[in-house]
């Protein structure tokens, strides 16, 4: 259970003190060689109990019993080394005998018990919390997945103050065949950037596939929604992707779906979003439009490229 936090200028003093220990013991000192070793032991417990409290992201419930377990570990061996420094015992000749050291085998194998257990447990638990993250994850542009937005939102009603983004980049496909999928690539990634730059709490950016994208954004007005969509594709605009064959600039198409107060549900507003980028596509391209129920079109000024 040393998996958290840098552990190293903990475990690197201990075992220099336990080998200090070692080397009294050879001497012939023993106790003292006892003494070191468990104030060690004791050092070691109470960091990795705190390192586990301070660190951990895991429910705050099992860190509190982990941290209590190594520290009520730590406390028995520091009372076996305080009998020692009380009653001055530097030389044993054997292992020491007293009430600590009974009360120190009982608590020890308890708590190491519950730690491993505990532990173990953990592991267990970040390693689903890994690949259940990987699942939801592109791995190329670091966003959402498709998956993850049915997973966050598929049951949510679309209340008047959310909204969706759809974004799609403009000849996607041409930019592939001019400059090849690397190329390609480094665009999509731009275009990631560009919406994590925009990124806070209520707002989530998807890569639902291929070139196409969302965002969705709670706690906003519709006109809040719209201006953001719009300065993430005037932002993107901006951006320049070096190429063999020179520098690149691209551009891309939004569409604006909206929830209301009665609630929609995420298909709904999706395919709202999506009427309103293909209205965007048609309109002539590098635009945000939000396609309104009368469907009158509403959209800024086409966003200039070079």
């Amino acid at each position: 259970y040393l998996g958290v936090g840098n552990h190293g200028s903990v475990v690197l003093p201990t075992l220099a003190a336990m080998a200090a220990g070692a080397v009294f013991t050879y001497l012939g000192f023993d106790g003292i060689g006892f003494l070191i070793t468990y104030s060690a032991v004791t050092a070691l417990l109470a960091a990795i109990g705190t390192m586990f409290w301070m660190k951990g992201d895991h429910d705050r419930r099992i860190l509190l019993v982990v941290s209590f377990l190594s520290g009520a570990c730590g406390l028995s061996f520091a009372l076996c080394g305080l009998v020692l420094l009380v009653q001055g015992q530097w030389v044993l000749g054997a292992a020491p005998d007293n009430w600590a050291e009974r009360l120190n085998t009982v608590v020890a194998v308890a708590c190491m018990t519950g730690l491993g257990a505990l532990t173990l447990s953990l592991h267990h638990l970040q390693a689903q919390i890994e690949l259940k993250a990987e699942t939801m994850t592109d791995p190329l542009t670091g966003l959402m997945n498709r998956r993850a937005l049915n997973e966050l939102y598929g049951d949510r009603s679309f209340g008047p103050f959310m909204a969706i983004a759809m974004f799609d980049l403009d000849h996607f496909k041409t930019t592939n065949d001019v400059f090849g999928h690397p190329v390609g690539d480094k665009v999509l990634c731009r275009f990631a950037a560009v919406i994590k730059k925009y990124g806070r709490t209520g707002v989530d950016a998807f890569r639902l596939g291929g070139e196409e994208f969302a965002i969705v954004m709670s706690r906003i007005t519709p006109e809040k929604a719209h201006d953001m969509a719009s300065r993430i594709g005037v932002a993107f605009g901006t951006e320049i992707v070096a190429t063999h064959r020179g520098p690149l600039r691209s551009s891309v198409s939004g569409g604006m779906g909206f929830g209301a107060a009665s609630g929609r549900t995420l298909d709904e507003v999706l395919a709202e979003a999506d009427a309103a980028l293909y209205a965007a596509k048609r309109a002539g391209r590098n635009r945000v439009i939000a396609q309104r129920e009368q469907g009158q079109p509403d959209s800024g000024p086409a966003q200039k490229t070079a």
